[in-house]
């Protein structure tokens, strides 16, 4: 499943206030990131991602995403596995005179079903307790 999520940052956004955007998700696997600093950003506007309140990208915490005219995109196994399912954004641009949007794309690949375990090719006696 294919989400997409935008977060403008008013100019003066300080890191210790930052701008937020909350984004419902499903539970699974996030495959695929994608963030696109349009121009005129001139990296001024930072951002990070956080799931369950937890800094998740860049993975380096504290660290921070920023662009100008950039479009920032990787592959991840990263499985979301409590709810709520939401993704959040958080920039700031303290030094910034115009606001900023930032726009975010993530692909989610939903959990596999869970299947009955076969036993039909155990070895036998494989499967007896004792008592």
């Amino acid at each position: 499943m294919r989400y997409y999520a935008s977060i403008t940052i008013p100019a003066g956004t300080l890191a210790s206030a930052p701008a937020s955007n909350k984004f419902s998700v499903s539970s699974g696997r996030i495959t695929e990131i994608e963030l696109l600093f349009p121009p005129g950003s001139a990296g001024l506007a930072y951002l990070q991602i956080f799931y369950s309140d937890r800094q998740i990208y860049p993975t380096s915490i504290g660290e921070f995403f920023r662009g100008d005219d950039h479009l920032i995109n990787w592959s991840d196994e990263y499985e979301l596995i409590d709810e709520p399912y939401e993704l959040e954004l958080r920039g700031w641009a303290p030094a910034a005179i115009y606001d900023h949007t930032i726009y975010c794309q993530c692909t989610i690949t939903p959990r596999e079903p869970a299947t009955a375990l076969d036993l039909s090719a155990a070895p036998a006696g494989s499967l007896e307790t004792e008592d």
